[in-house]
């Protein structure tokens, strides 16, 4: 890409996260994702390009502000997936780890998926391919203490505090790796597995679309990801079919979700997580925190933005 699009998209996010953190903590989950959405989508809209928004897990949601398919004000095609406010329950209720995201890409880069669950294991470059979702989390673990050179006792594992989870934790405790559980934002516990920050590994059940997310941020900056959609009925594999899967049993992996390395990722802060500090509002402004990584380059930054509400009023 002829331009640096990580550095377009990462005034969206920034404008997300300051608008949800500005209602953050006030209960009403509903408001926090709508309101932070509308924000999120006329910031992407100024971009010049002609873009389409792919893997909209909002999509014809009802009472959800609905982006329009195609963003921009013209210029190269171009793939987007935005994600305005992962963990939106989270934000909404004053708790960690919640981030807004996009990634960028040259058309038809980003893979179509449908909304579904999907089981995820994720891991930093230097456990590239040590990992074996079809087998037991006691194993992987074992694995990537290995190529890390690690203890098994010195592997910390980063699962969603969630009742379908239990399984996995109960095993991962049984194989005696350290756990480090959150109530929400999987891309968060992700980011911080790629990264080798807090966490070496991140495992459990989430959506198909953050897991596009995940494997453009990997293209980015290196990792390892493997993915599997659960479908629980006809009707599920009907949506998969629609966009082209049919082998119901495909290990997705970062080549099957991202076709290209020109894409771009950016993630902005909402509230402090296991990958990025919230916004912390001052007297006449607020301070964001954000991250931009492109894939060609595989180079990445890391932002403290201040703003400065009396020049340029965000709300």
């Amino acid at each position: 890409m002829d331009v640096n699009y990580g550095m377009e998209i990462v005034r969206a996010t920034e404008i997300a996260a300051l608008s949800a953190a500005r209602i953050q903590g006030l209960g009403d989950t509903d408001h926090i994702l709508n309101y932070t959405r509308e924000a999120f989508y006329k910031t992407l809209n100024r971009l010049q390009i002609d873009g389409i928004i792919k893997n909209d897990r909002f999509l014809n949601r009802k009472n959800t502000y609905q982006m329009l398919n195609h963003i921009g004000r013209g210029g190269p095609k171009m793939d987007v997936l935005a994600i305005a406010l992962e963990g939106h329950h989270a934000a909404a209720n004053g708790r960690s780890n919640s981030i807004s995201c996009a990634i960028i890409a040259n058309e038809d880069v980003i893979r179509n998926v449908p909304n579904l669950t999907m089981n995820k294991i994720v891991v930093g470059q230097e456990a590239y391919g040590a990992v074996d979702i079809d087998q037991p989390p006691a194993i992987n673990v074992r694995r990537v203490a290995r190529a890390l050179g690690k203890y098994t006792e010195s592997v910390t594992v980063c699962i969603l505090d969630k009742a379908r989870h239990r399984r996995i934790i109960h095993e991962v405790q049984n194989s005696g790796a350290r756990i480090k559980l959150i109530s929400e934002g999987e891309i968060s516990g992700c980011l911080a597995a790629i990264t080798d920050k807090k966490v070496d590994l991140f495992m459990g059940y989430g959506f198909a679309p953050e897991g596009v997310l995940i494997a453009a941020a990997i293209k980015c900056l290196g990792g390892y990801i493997e993915g599997k959609i659960v479908y629980e009925n006809d009707r599920d594999k009907e949506m998969a079919t629609a966009l082209g899967i049919t082998d119901f049993d495909k290990v997705f992996r970062t080549e099957d979700l991202i076709l290209s390395n020109e894409v771009a990722f950016a993630a902005t802060g909402v509230t402090d997580g296991e990958f990025l500090d919230g916004v912390f509002f001052t007297s006449n402004g607020a301070v964001t925190h954000s991250f931009v990584a492109r894939g060609e380059s595989h180079t990445f930054r890391k932002l403290e933005t201040r703003h400065f509400f009396d020049y340029k009023p965000v709300y």
